[in-house]
This record gives C-alpha cells, sequence and structure tokens, in this order.
C-alpha cells in the first residue's frame, strides 16, 4: 500500500494536543498494516466464496462450528489435493507477508494431518505453496495457522485452499483469516487497518511529531498529496463527528425468517449464494420500494435472461423474480422491472447497450449474466468489469448483482467473474454451486433438453435463488453502512465510459464505400475501397458489428498513424452481435477515425461506441 512523505512543519504541540481532546482510548498504540483484516470467512450466510477443489463439494452447515454457529463442509474428496478452495488473487500480492489461519476439524477416530496450501502462477506456470500444516485430533477443533506467510514474487491468480496430505476423509473448516497490508486506499485509515478510529489519530500524531517516519495514503484527508496538521484536524472532527449513514428501514422480520425450502432444496438455495457482498445499496433499494417509492430492476444477459427455452415469458427467471420482489417489497405498482436479455450476446455487446437499455430506464437494481456466453479471453474480462463499474459509477448507484449460470457439464466463466465479485464487493449468485451443493439432476429438474438453457423448472430455480439473496442481505447481521467503489481493477476497466453513437451524429461522418442496410447497419462487402470516416474527442472507439464463426470478413480501423485490425470471423458465435475495440489509447483527444475492408469477407457495422 503506498506510504506518503510529511511536507512542511511539524507541530508536535498541537498535534499531540488534538489527539487528547479525542479520547483517552487514543492512548491505545497504532496497529501496523499487517494488522487489516482481508479476509474473515464464519460461513454464517454463505460459502464465502469458497469452492470444492477437484472433485470435492463443499456445504455450509450448522451440524459443527468453530465459532457462532456454522461451518463449511468439505466432502466428495477423491484425491488428497481436494478441498476448499478460495481466489484471493484481489486481496494479497505477490511478495507481500500475511498472516493466514483457518479453524478445522475431522472426525474420523485417529489423527489426520492437514495442509493449509496456495495455488498461483509464477511466469506463467503453476506453483503451490504450502501455508501451515498441523495434525488435527479427531472430534476436536484445530489451527492452520502462518502468521508470516510471503506470497512468491511475481505470483498471480492466487487461490488459498485446504487439503490433506494423505487422509481421504470429509473435513470442516471455519474462521478463515487474512490478515496483510490492504491494496485500498480509505480515507482517514492513517495505519492500514481499513478502519477509521482514534488509532489512525494516533498513528498520524506520531508521524507528524517525527515519532514514526511512515504513514498510509488515508491519512490525506484533504486529497492534496501533503500530510501535515490540517489532515490531523481533518481526521479527529470525521472521528468525533462521522457522518450518519443514509437512513435506510426495513419492515419484516427478516432475522427469523425461516426458509420454506427443505433437503436438497435448501442445500442449493444455501450454495446459490456464492457471496453476499456488501448490501448497503440494495437494502437501500428495498426501503425505497416498502416506502412506495418508484423502484426498477434490470436484467441483463444473453439468450437466458431473454427467457430461452422457457414455455411463455410469465415463467422465465426475470419475471417470476421481479414479480417476487413487487410483490414482497412493493406497495402497488411502484415496482417494474426490465428485461434486457439479447440472445447470443456477450458482455462485450452488454458494455455497449446498457446505456439504452438500462440505464435510459432508470434501473436501480442490475442483474447482470453473461457467464455462459463470455469467453474467458482479454477481450470479454475487460468488458466484463467495464459494464459492472459502468453500472456501479451511475448517478442513482443500483444495486449490481453478478448472476453465473453454467452449462450442463458445470462449463462456466464464473471463475474469472467471481474474481471481479471480489474486488467490488458485489454479491455473486452461482448456479454451479447450486446444483452442486442441492444435487440437482439437469435433465428432469433443470434443464431444457439442450446442454446450455434452463426450463420452467430451472428458471424457477434461479428465481428462488435470487430471492434467497434478497432474503439474507436482510438480515441485520448482514447489514453494510456504506458502499464505496473501489480504485482497484482486476482485468481493467478502460472501456466502462464508452457510449454509443447514431452514425448520423458522428462529427464529419462520410460512409465511404459502406452501404446503409434496412437495419440502420452498414456493409462494407467488395463494395469500393474508400473507408468509413469521421471525427471523435475521446480515447478510442469500439465496434459494434454482426459476428459468425465463418464467412465474415475483418476491417482495418485507423486513427492518429496507427492500425488496429478487428476480425468478425469469430468462434462460438451464432450471426448475431458482437464486438472489440477498434482503437484505444489512455488519453482522450481528437481523432480521426478510418474504417475499411481487410479482406473479401462480409463486415456489418451496427454501430460506433465512443470511449470517452
Amino acid at each position: 500500500m503506498k506510504r506518503l512523505k510529511a511536507k512542511g512543519k511539524r507541530l508536535l504541540a498541537l498535534t499531540m494536543s488534538v489527539v487528547s481532546a479525542i479520547s483517552t482510548a487514543a492512548m491505545l498504540p497504532a496497529l501496523p498494516s499487517s494488522a487489516a483484516k482481508l479476509l474473515y470467512a464464519d460461513f454464517e450466510t454463505t460459502n464465502d466464496s469458497f469452492t470444492g477443489r477437484g472433485g470435492a463439494e463443499v456445504q455450509w452447515t450448522s451440524d459443527q462450528h468453530n465459532t457462532t454457529n456454522c461451518a463449511l463442509f468439505v466432502s466428495n474428496r477423491t484425491d488428497k489435493w481436494n478441498g476448499a478452495s478460495r481466489d484471493v488473487s484481489t486481496l494479497m500480492n505477490a511478495g507481500q507477508t500475511y498472516t493466514v489461519s483457518a479453524a478445522v476439524y475431522q472426525e474420523t477416530g485417529s489423527p489426520v494431518e492437514m495442509k493449509f496450501s496456495m495455488q498461483c502462477s509464477v511466469g506463467g506456470s503453476a506453483k503451490y505453496v504450502d501455508i501451515a500444516v498441523a495434525t488435527v485430533e479427531s472430534g476436536e477443533w484445530g489451527k492452520l495457522e502462518n502468521t508470516a506467510f510471503t506470497v512468491p514474487d511475481g505470483a498471480t491468480d492466487m487461490s488459498i485452499y485446504v487439503e490433506t496430505t494423505e487422509s481421504l476423509c470429509d473435513f470442516y473448516i471455519d474462521s478463515v483469516g487474512v490478515y496483510g497490508s490492504p491494496a485500498s486506499v480509505k480515507k482517514g485509515d492513517a495505519n492500514g487497518d481499513l478502519s477509521v478510529d482514534v488509532a489512525d489519530a494516533v498513528s498520524l500524531a506520531k508521524y507528524l511529531s517525527g515519532e514514526s517516519e511512515e504513514i498510509e495514503e488515508g491519512a490525506d484527508m484533504d486529497g492534496n498529496q501533503v500530510i501535515n496538521a490540517v489532515d490531523l484536524s481533518l481526521l479527529k472532527n470525521f472521528i468525533l463527528f462521522p457522518p450518519a449513514p443514509p437512513p435506510t428501514e426495513i419492515s419484516g422480520d427478516w432475522d427469523n425468517y425461516q426458509e420454506k425450502a427443505t433437503g436438497n432444496d435448501l442445500k442449493a438455495l444455501q450454495g446459490s449464494l456464492l457471496r453476499l457482498g456488501n448490501t448497503a445499496r440494495i437494502r437501500e433499494k428495498i426501503s425505497k420500494a416498502q416506502k412506495g417509492e418508484k423502484v426498477t430492476i434490470g436484467y441483463i444477459g444473453g439468450s437466458i435472461t431473454e427467457g430461452g427455452s422457457s414455455s411463455s415469458p410469465d415463467k422465465s427467471f426475470v419475471n417470476i423474480s421481479g414479480n417476487y420482489f413487487k410483490n414482497t417489497f412493493g406497495t402497488g405498482n411502484n415496482v417494474s422491472f426490465v428485461n434486457a436479455g439479447l440472445a447470443g450476446t456477450s458482455s462485450v455487446v452488454g458494455n455497449m447497450r446498457v446505456d439504452n437499455d438500462i440505464f435510459s430506464k432508470g434501473c436501480e437494481i442490475i442483474f447482470i449474466e453473461f457467464a455462459v456466453n463470455d469467453q474467458g479471453s482479454e477481450r470479454f474480462q475487460k468488458s466484463y468489469e467495464a459494464l459492472v463499474k459502468k453500472c456501479l459509477m451511475q448517478e442513482n448507484e443500483p444495486a449490481v448483482v453478478l448472476i453465473t449460470l453454467c452449462q450442463k457439464g458445470y462449463d462456466t466463466n464464473e471463475d474469472w467473474m467471481a474474481k471481479v465479485g471480489e474486488n467490488y464487493d458485489l454479491p455473486v449468485i452461482s448456479g454451479r454451486n447450486a446444483l452442486r451443493s442441492g444435487s440437482v439432476n439437469w435433465d428432469s429438474q433443470y434443464g431444457s433438453g439442450d446442454n446450455i438453457h434452463p426450463g420452467n423448472g430451472g428458471h424457477q430455480m434461479i428465481a428462488d435463488w435470487i430471492g434467497y439473496y434478497y432474503r439474507q442481505a436482510l438480515r441485520s447481521e448482514n447489514a453494510s453502512d456504506e458502499y464505496t467503489i473501489p480504485s482497484k481493477e482486476v482485468y481493467g476497466a478502460e472501456y466502462a465510459n464508452n457510449h454509443l453513437v447514431d452514425f448520423s451524429k458522428l462529427q464529419n461522418f462520410n460512409a465511404g464505400s459502406w452501404t446503409r442496410g434496412n437495419d440502420g447497419s452498414y456493409n462494407y462487402s467488395k463494395n469500393g475501397n474508400t473507408p468509413m470516416t469521421f471525427t471523435i474527442e475521446g480515447k478510442g472507439i469500439l465496434l459494434l458489428f454482426k459476428s459468425n464463426s465463418s464467412g465474415m470478413g475483418a476491417v482495418n480501423v485507423s486513427a492518429n498513424g496507427k492500425t488496429n485490425k478487428v476480425s468478425s470471423n469469430l468462434q462460438w458465435t451464432w450471426g448475431g452481435k458482437d464486438g472489440d475495440v477498434g482503437y484505444y489509447q489512455p488519453n482522450s483527444e481528437k481523432m480521426e477515425i478510418s474504417i475499411s475492408s481487410a479482406d473479401n469477407g462480409t463486415f456489418v457495422l451496427y454501430g460506433i461506441a465512443v470511449i470517452e
């Protein structure tokens, strides 16, 4: 985490008197950066983003627990490395040292040696690192802990997992913690423990007096890159008079709500909530609905969101879950919902059309579902993160929920999408985890007859998972005071600030040899060699085009003396809309854009999105 140097005169008497005025608690020592709680999983409501590793299955349960009421049960292990795993790429940094611990329990009747490990990628190769090893007695909670675990230099794609060294037994884990230097900056957090309290004022006072040489960037209260007594005064006022959280009153005794599902159905519900995330925004929207204020829910995704393979629109998960919210939290006609699902499209297209299809409708809750249609390349990862961040940045501060569904063989893009959910502290509703946890039969209970789409039963399940998320978010123990969009990104959100521009409104637009279609698109198919030209003010453009796995052509996009080739002949596309980056640079300026044919194929251009 970045640390700043003090500038200007140090005023010992002033700073110490300011701290004394705060509280006698200021006598407490400042917490070191390593005291920051980056992760604490107690499995009280969800799997806390833990998934089964190898053939193992994981399910949170109240059968055993180390603290409070629940733990995570790990079963069906067929090899010693099978266990419970969680991605920590957004929490831990290469080369840094952390305290990592977990409580573990087994009841085989004999001692079992258990191990806490990390898997990461270093230089493109997988690396496996021991964190802690301990022998755990049967019927007793043991502890796996390393107070000075250093992540390998150059490590990426990091995950931590609990396994055994020899035994294939079932086991429980609980109270999983990671403590270390935080990667994010929080205003007022002078000592790096991710909270703002009197200990931060003590740390800042010692820094200004010369007793300490380093301070966290969060100490810069006025944001001028200078740490001085003004920042200490502002910090004191913030601690003494913290801003009141927005009033959010939730009616209903959700703490004591009893789920109606039992057995495997209940396990599927519990498994569906891969992570709960920050609940401040969703609670605020539910509160608005209960007060009779207008709330619109938006769903954006592919054919499953559109309602694919449900027998009628009212059987789709969008309609079922939308009506559940309306009937449970609304007061009449104040709740509405928008289905912006579009078959055959990915988050690349979603990132370009969300303005017209979701934001223009004033949606205050947004569900994003692209885990089946997306792929794992940078084109999708950057577009997906850009879409998520773009939604979060809207002025009406919508609650954003990620839905990660899967195909029949559990194929899904959830693994990398969940990293985005982790980074932005968002809920992730996992189809794969739900189906596995509930032992759901795809053919007879979930599927529609193919290996991708849910039938009526599957759509009902997805709606039930969404309802379960609402109910868990409303439990008082899961309440969050506020939500702040993190500055850190996972894959990059450079394309978040893009907007589709009508061809007729592009400055100095000239179609050249492109011909206009009846649907408003432009077609370049051996029509001549004159390029389409126009002028923009921005960082670049995205192209929205027709794509298929054969017979489609490519174009050359030229800007600022550089040319980029964009192909519309792409795998795993079905003749619908797709997109790609035409040109991008980190700084905004006036650009002369030229788009011309790169081969003899057909290229159908539906739209241009300008990246501002």
